[in-house]
């Protein structure tokens, strides 16, 4: 609150039109966040307007077609796996590596992700598969997204805790800010740890984290109260989390570092111990690679976090454009091994929307963002890698923003923050 109280006093100063920050242009990334992102009422309703208008077209050619994409980099994922574990007969080679760690990742970032925040529900046609509600849930587990993550746990805390609260206290995926205690120690200690953060995060961070938010999320419903909405942080306590290791860690462990290197051990001693040690460095690869991906979309100093809550509808979407970043795409090979947040932005204004929508929306949403004023930005991921680095080493910390919008309607406290976003997206 010190921190709020203070900006408010210097919010006379600190106020500036979003034109006099950011040119019309798709502008490049600036050393630092800018402290106040303002906007007019007129610029406000042209924006709310214009992002109904998008959904509403991208939903106009939603369709049988999307199925057909998703199913077709499922299938890709699948066969990147296949190859991986077919060659490790040969032993340990970097090339059954890298073809394991690219069909973790496309499970998990390419199909997993966009399934359970809904975006194939309306076009499954009752497949169990592809529907947010069955995905991954009980038996097909095994088949659908076999992970150190639990699906509900994910939805808990990805899908409300991150979407919902994008940049805020709440947000449990502010890079630089879970890192800050890392300002104390030297710059090559800060640097280790990001690097051991980045190969190990989906089951020292994510498992933990979606499990607390998972925990908490049941204790609310039990209480049948909408107090203690508290950021659900990583605690080190969740390591022991007794359903989190007999659910998750312990099955996924025992399948793909006990059973299946016994598999081909009627091959010989040589292919199991390559199928044990290519998983276990494709683990260590595939969390590096979706670490590098996922968390620069939100990191980097020239990319702001928030004071407090999103006070309206239209500050609400202000923020998801302000604190996301997307990344220069060439191809759809590009696309596939970006895990699509290349199109971070549109992802969050509408996370439910199908993954070969984006790249059309993506150009809408830049035209819009010139329109009103507002920064739409676009860089090379290695350009964000180096960008989230220097968040997390340098001695610099991120600055926390404010968004200013003249008249704006202030939304109601089930809008902003709630459960679910679909008031949001009505």
């Amino acid at each position: 609150m010190t921190r709020l109280a203070s900006l408010e006093t210097q919010r006379t100063e600190l106020t500036m039109k979003t034109d006099d920050v950011f040119s019309r242009a798709a502008p490049a990334a600036t050393d630092t966040a800018p402290r106040m992102t303002s906007l007019s009422a007129d610029d406000a309703r042209r924006l709310m307007a214009g992002i109904r208008a998008i959904r509403a077209g991208a939903s106009a050619r939603t369709g049988a077609e999307d199925l057909r994409h998703i199913k077709r980099l499922s299938l890709l994922g699948r066969v990147f796996s296949a190859l991986g574990y077919a060659t490790s007969a040969l032993g340990p080679n970097p090339i059954s590596m890298i073809l394991i760690a690219l069909g973790r990742f496309a499970r998990w970032v390419v199909v997993a992700h966009p399934v359970l925040h809904k975006a194939y529900d309306g076009v499954a046609g009752g497949d169990p598969a592809w529907n947010s509600r069955t995905f991954a849930r009980g038996r097909r587990s095994l088949w659908d997204w076999f992970d150190w993550l639990d699906a509900d746990a994910w939805q808990a805390q990805h899908n409300v805790s991150h979407h919902c609260y994008t940049g805020d206290e709440r947000d449990p995926d502010r890079v630089a800010v879970n890192m800050a205690w890392l300002k104390r120690k030297p710059k090559l200690v800060r640097a280790l740890a990001l690097f051991v953060t980045a190969c190990t995060w989906k089951w020292l961070y994510y498992g933990p984290a979606t499990r607390s938010a998972l925990r908490k999320r049941r204790e609310r419903a039990a209480e049948a109260s909408t107090e203690g909405r508290e950021r659900a942080a990583w605690s080190p306590g969740v390591l022991l989390d007794r359903e989190m290791l007999l659910r998750s860690y312990l099955p996924y462990a025992l399948v793909h570092f006990v059973v299946l290197p016994l598999a081909f051990l009627p091959l010989g001693r040589w292919a199991a111990l390559g199928v044990l040690v290519n998983s276990v460095v494709a683990e260590l690869l595939s969390n590096l690679h979706s670490f590098a991906v996922i968390a620069p979309t939100h990191t980097g100093l020239d990319i702001p976090i928030f004071e407090g809550a999103a006070r309206s509808r239209e500050e609400y979407y202000v923020r998801q454009i302000v604190g996301s970043v997307n990344y220069e795409s060439p191809s759809s090979a590009a696309d596939f091994l970006h895990g699509y947040m290349g199109y971070q932005i549109e992802h969050h204004l509408w996370p439910d929307l199908p993954l070969r929508q984006y790249p059309e929306v993506a150009r809408e949403v830049e035209a819009l963002c010139r329109e009103v004023g507002l920064p739409y930005r676009r860089d090379s991921v290695w350009r964000r890698i180096a960008e989230m680095v220097r968040a997390v080493i340098s001695d610099e910390e991120v600055q926390a923003a404010r968004v200013a919008i003249s008249g704006a309607r202030r939304a109601e406290r089930k809008d902003i923050g709630g459960l679910e976003l679909a008031s949001l997206h009505g």
